[in-house]
Order: C-alpha cells, then sequence, then structure tokens
C-alpha cells in the first residue's frame, strides 16, 4: 500500500495534506503533527476529500511530540514541512530571508538524525537546507518549490521545454510577490537554462527576459497551493516506475534547483551542462541570500553583509555557525525575531 506521511500541519504542510488527498497514485495518506486538535481537524477534512475526489483509501492522523518521531513512521515517501520559522509571517525589517536558515535547519536535522527509512521531501528553505546537512550526511533526498514553480512560467511563456539551473534566490526576480525574501536589484544572482523551441534554442538574453516578465501572483500563503503543486508531482514521480521530468531543488544535497528524472524512489540530475558548473552556479546565486559557502564539517559561512545586519537588527553575530552551535544559535534568533517582529 503506497503510503505518505507529510510531517507539520501548518498552512503549507496542510495545503500539501490536501492537494494529496486528490492523488489516485497516494493509497494511504497520514497527517503528523504535535497538534493534536487542530490536526486531527485536518487530517478529517482531508478524508472527505478524498471520499469525493478517489483519493487515497485512508487517511490518518498520527500524533509527535518531536518531528524525529516521524522517523517511525511507515510510508514510502515522507514531506517534511516542519520549520521553525515561515517566510510569510512578518520578520523585523531589513532583515535578509537567509539569515533564518538556523531556524529552517534544525527540526529537518532532527527528522533525519533519527533515520527514517522513506526519502524525505524538504519543503523548509530546501536550496540551503539540503547542502547544509549534507556533510553531515543528513540532506533529505530532495525538496521541492521554488525552481519547480518557476520553470512552468517559462514553459508556458514560450510554448518551448525547458531545463532550468535555478536557486532560491533567483525566484523573486521571476515572481515580484517574492520580493518580501529580499532584493530585487539590477544585480540578479547567477542562473542558467536550456530553453528549446521547436527543436532550437533561445538565446540567454530571451530566456532572461522571459524569467523576468510580469506573472503575478496573489501575495502570502495562497502561493502555497502552488508550493503544494510542486510537492505532490514530486511524491507521485518518486511512487511511480516510469521516469518523470521535474525540477526540483537540492537533490542529494546540492545547492539550489536542478532539471531532474524521478522514478521509483530514485531521483537523477537531468543537465544539459556539466554538473559541476551547474552546482557552481547555484553556490553563488546563495550568496544573494546570504550563505556565502558551507564547508566540509557542515559550518555555515554567511556573507558580511547578512552577519552585519543581523548583528545590527537583532543582536546576533552570524558569520559563522557551526553544527554544534546551530542550536544554540537557532534559539537566539528565535527569541530576536519574537521580540522585534
Amino acid at each position: 500500500m503506497t503510503t505518505v506521511a507529510v510531517v507539520g500541519l501548518g498552512d503549507l504542510g496542510s495545503r500539501v495534506l490536501d492537494t494529496l488527498a486528490r492523488s489516485s497514485r497516494v493509497e494511504r495518506l497520514i497527517g503528523a503533527t504535535r497538534d493534536r486538535e487542530r490536526g486531527a481537524a485536518r487530517v478529517h477534512q482531508c478524508r472527505l476529500v478524498a471520499a469525493i475526489q478517489g483519493g487515497p483509501r485512508h487517511v490518518e492522523f498520527h500524533r509527535i511530540s518531536e518531528v524525529g518521531d516521524a522517523a517511525a513512521i511507515d510510508a514510502d515517501v515522507i514531506v517534511t514541512a516542519a520549520t521553525r520559522h515561515t517566510w510569510w509571517k512578518p520578520s523585523p525589517a531589513g532583515v535578509p530571508y537567509g539569515a533564518w536558515l538556523p531556524l529552517q535547519l534544525t527540526l529537518v536535522r532532527d527528522l533525519m538524525r533519527a533515520g527514517p527509512r522513506a526519502p524525505v521531501v524538504c519543503l523548509p528553505f530546501p536550496d540551503a537546507v539540503g547542502p547544509a546537512l549534507a556533510p553531515l550526511g543528513l540532506a533529505p533526498a530532495i525538496g521541492a518549490g521554488n525552481v519547480g514553480e518557476t520553470a512552468p512560467k517559462l514553459a508556458l511563456l514560450s510554448g518551448g521545454d525547458v531545463r532550468l539551473v535555478m536557486h532560491h534566490a533567483v525566484q523573486r526576480y521571476a515572481f515580484p510577490s517574492f520580493g518580501v525574501l529580499g532584493d530585487t536589484g539590477v544585480d540578479a544572482p547567477p542562473w542558467a537554462a536550456e530553453l528549446l523551441v521547436d527543436g532550437e534554442p533561445l538565446a540567454h538574453e530571451r530566456v532572461a527576459e522571459l524569467l523576468r516578465a510580469p506573472w503575478p501572483l496573489p501575495p502570502g500563503t495562497a502561493t502555497h497551493d502552488l508550493t503544494a503543486a510542486s510537492t505532490a508531482q514530486i511524491v507521485e514521480a518518486l511512487l511511480g516506475d516510469e521516469p518523470v521530468r521535474a525540477h526540483a531543488p537540492a537533490p542529494g544535497g546540492r545547492a539550489g534547483g536542478y532539471p531532474v528524472r524521478i522514478a521509483s524512489g530514485r531521483v537523477e540530475l537531468d543537465l544539459w551542462l556539466p554538473e559541476s558548473e551547474a552546482i557552481a552556479i547555484n553556490e553563488r546565486a546563495a550568496r544573494w541570500d546570504g550563505l556565502d559557502r558551507v564547508e566540509a564539517d557542515g559550518t555555515l559561512v554567511f556573507t558580511p553583509e547578512i552577519a552585519d545586519t543581523a548583528e545590527r537588527i537583532l543582536g546576533v553575530r552570524l558569520d559563522r555557525v557551526s553544527p554544534h552551535d546551530l542550536d544554540a544559535v537557532a534559539d537566539a534568533l528565535e527569541q530576536a525575531r519574537n521580540r522585534r517582529g
């Protein structure tokens, strides 16, 4: 019986659960969270949705005390939306999104430490969380959203076939609705694309025009429907036997997003340029989110600009954050956000 578990039933996790409740490929769907009353209510609604639309025959609620408890769930795929920071809630003005990476990391790390047997699809800031956990051997199998939400824009505008290498930092240039996540000045992050129309490649300049072409999206949490659709595509591909072409962030813990082929729980890159070049593009683009690099021992090295800003506004210095210091830094950031938010 194909089983998918969704961990964390906040706004995004709940929308993912609702979307998977319409999937004919999922036979058993589990929603897992700490809040028994709210979680059970969400799952009971999903049971009705599944019954109406021919989705999973079994929809269940599992209460967990800690996110790591979800690793014991018997599932074919685990989707984690659990995070200590959500992008859409107001944050102290002027603090770049990347400053909150330690808060995005801790719960994903705790789940992966618990040793889930199923592949994990990561939703909290996967472009940075994946490579941050990779040196520790704790990277989720893949993420969803970001590049998976942007590539369809290029395909729809051009009518062509697209393969896109793109970091989270680029998405706010494609969709002004995401401008809340950081600066969108003239100096854009690097990215790369192969866009074929009738078998012929479009020039990079034309692709760049399409990337930044107007495409209004609703503000705030309404865009979680888009992320939920991207997540469902990844989940269904992992469950299927036939290869599916898609776009996803952090496959195998790599920085940023890539074109991929997915089937039977396996993820392979689907590149037209050398893998080393694609990774280098995304690692450079990560600096627009404030992350300079991840060192071999998992230490996060932030850009001087983000370190100075975080210290000035939040009173938390973010030059270097080692895995040993991650929890303390995350706690300090959470306290500062709550004081200033």
